[in-house]
């Protein structure tokens, strides 16, 4: 995996086997429209890893020229896979293909013991806290006798207890969500897949914000649904674009995370939840609402299926907020859609684990579920000091967020491109998340998602930043450009 991002950082014609401007596919495998079979076929060469992240592709002509097709065709094609998240295009540089984030997750999974991680958003190190809870919650419940119907089939929405307690999980004041309208997932990712089978075909598009949530993208791939980036503000998605989108009738359904949104860490306010959640009733779009971070935020306005049950399809899990292997996720939907949602659950995992359904009812009913979490927010604005300290003191400011996110959004300063800075972060020890892993479409950005909660300690948040600092702040500057002129 580190040669993924390396690969990133190099140009094409350094690539293993056949460069990726030399890229000639098959197209009599696929059938369909001659634009759609270069998609599917650059998916495909993609997947299989025969054209790596950071891959230059042909120019529009070349390519055009050696499938005798028009430049249209593979204009087209391109743009379909642009719509897919898989390629994106630079002005003056070409076409390449996007990195996952997924490939540097893996990277920096491997390398937990050598690298300081910035990329993978989890949360923070509880010192131990989670450890001791487990321990002693599997004694508890071993101790109870009666574990027989943890390791036997249940319901596939979850046990009606287990469903109770994670309604009693993600309720607060003005949102109580009923335990019949909670069913239970493998995780917030899980949740996600399953939102989507419910409102969504293949071939479908999904709104979501021009920055968006890599996980999205990828079950976006999975599934074959496009994704249509809506510009935003400091509000969140702006009405006026989701509007069009849903007067045009270009959207299925809209992907949204309101509360520390990921990558930007933007929190919506109550009124521009308000509006959008008007906006989808009135064209009966659905939305698909993700709150995995709103445990962060007490104090943050109501979710969106405060102000529109019936649309809202509302996302959330223990995976953040109690612990990443805790894979108990919550999907509160509309009753209608039960059906397909079971349907979907079976089909895929058949239901969420009982055994660790049950430690999170225990933690939940216990109160250890609200400590641990409390843990993780003073953790949470420990580390989000610490990082704006450090790289105030290059002169770097982060965008304004609140104090316990467990990630930041950085403008880079001019001239920086983050291919360039992953290559010389990773070459001094800090893995960091390419921001194309978030583009839907031909957004372009340049900044960068800084996650804060992977570091096993607080030690290693601030020397990944003050590598970050030295790096962008100037005093590497030099040593960098000529990096810069070798990757080019």
């Amino acid at each position: 995996m580190t040669a993924m991002l390396e690969t990133y950082a190099r140009p094409a014609a350094a690539l293993p086997h056949r460069p990726g401007d030399l890229w000639l596919p098959d197209l009599s495998r696929f059938r369909g429209p001659r634009y759609k079979a270069i998609a599917d076929a650059l998916a495909e060469d993609i997947e299989q890893n025969r054209l790596p992240s950071g891959t230059r592709l042909p120019t529009h002509r070349e390519l055009a020229y050696r499938l005798k097709v028009t430049v249209g065709t593979v204009t087209r094609a391109y743009s379909e896979a642009e719509k897919r998240g898989l390629i994106g295009g630079e002005v003056g540089r070409g076409t390449f293909v996007r990195p996952r984030l997924e490939q540097v997750a893996a990277t920096a999974l491997t390398n937990s013991d050598t690298l300081i991680d910035l990329a993978i958003n989890v949360s923070g190190n509880n010192c131990g806290s989670e450890a001791r809870c487990l321990s002693e919650t599997l004694a508890e419940i071993a101790q109870g006798g009666a574990v027989e119907p943890f390791l036997a089939y249940q319901p596939h929405l979850g046990m009606a207890d287990h469903r109770a307690a994670m309604a009693r999980f993600l309720s607060r004041p003005g949102f109580e969500p009923l335990p019949e309208s909670v069913f239970l997932t493998s995780g917030a990712q899980h949740a996600l897949l399953m939102a989507l089978s419910a409102v969504a075909a293949p071939g479908d598009t999904i709104a979501c914000d021009a920055l968006t949530y890599g996980g999205l993208k990828s079950a976006a791939r999975l599934m074959h649904l496009r994704l249509k980036g809506l510009p935003g503000d400091a509000e969140g998605i702006l009405p006026d674009a989701f509007d069009a989108a849903c007067r045009e009738g270009l959207v299925k359904a809209l992907y949204c995370m309101p509360t520390l949104q990921n990558p930007t860490a933007i929190i919506w306010s109550a009124a521009r939840r308000a509006e959008i959640a008007e906006i989808a009733q009135r064209y009966r779009v659905a939305i698909l609402e993700d709150d995995v971070y709103g445990f962060l935020v007490p104090e943050a306005p109501l979710p969106l299926r405060s102000y529109a049950p019936d649309q809202v399809y509302y996302l959330n899990s223990t995976s953040k907020s109690l612990a990443a292997g805790l894979r108990i996720g919550a999907l509160v939907a509309p009753p209608e859609a039960a059906t397909r949602i079971a349907t979907g659950v079976r089909t895929t995992v058949w239901m969420a684990p009982p055994l660790m359904a049950e430690i999170v009812r225990l933690w939940v009913d216990s109160g250890t579920a609200q400590r641990l979490i409390a843990e993780k927010r003073l953790e949470a604005a420990a580390r989000q000091a610490i990082a704006r300290r450090v790289l105030g003191g290059y002169g770097l400011s982060p965008r304004p967020t609140h104090p316990s996110s467990y990630h930041l959004w950085l403008d880079l300063p001019e001239g920086w491109r983050d291919d360039v800075l992953i290559a010389a972060a990773r070459r001094d020890g800090v893995i960091l998340s390419p921001t194309a892993a978030f583009c839907v479409g031909r957004t372009v950005s340049d900044g960068l998602r800084l996650a804060l909660g992977t570091p096993r300690g607080r030690e290693d948040i601030e020397r990944g930043f003050h590598v970050l600092g030295r790096l962008l702040g100037g005093t590497g500057r030099a040593e960098e450009a000529a990096l810069e002129e070798s990757v080019i």
